[in-house]
């Protein structure tokens, strides 16, 4: 993965994304699918996005590490989505 590169099962391909932290934040593209069903699905809150080691040792000081992020979907992107359904769909779409 790129420094920039988000992985998430339901945004298309080059949607521009702000991730904060404790006050911290990145932006990133997503360039790949993921997480998978089964790894949304294991935490509390559903896992509906990766960052790439190196944004997320930035972001929180860990190459890596489950943490509960905000995030600001800055521009939606044309590409292809992997689903349009499942585990942290709405989330990932701003309804809860």
């Amino acid at each position: 993965m790129r420094y920039q590169t988000i992985a998430s099962p339901y945004w298309p391909l080059g949607t521009k994304v702000k991730i904060t932290y404790r006050g911290k934040s990145v932006i990133g593209f997503v360039e790949d699918f993921g997480p998978a069903e089964w790894a949304v699905a294991q935490h509390r809150v559903p896992a509906i996005l990766d960052l790439s080691e190196l944004m997320m040792a930035d972001l929180t000081g860990l190459r890596s590490n489950v943490v509960l992020v905000r995030f600001e979907v800055l521009e939606w992107g044309s590409g292809r989505v992997f689903r349009s359904s499942g585990t942290g769909h709405d989330l990932a779409m701003g309804r809860s």
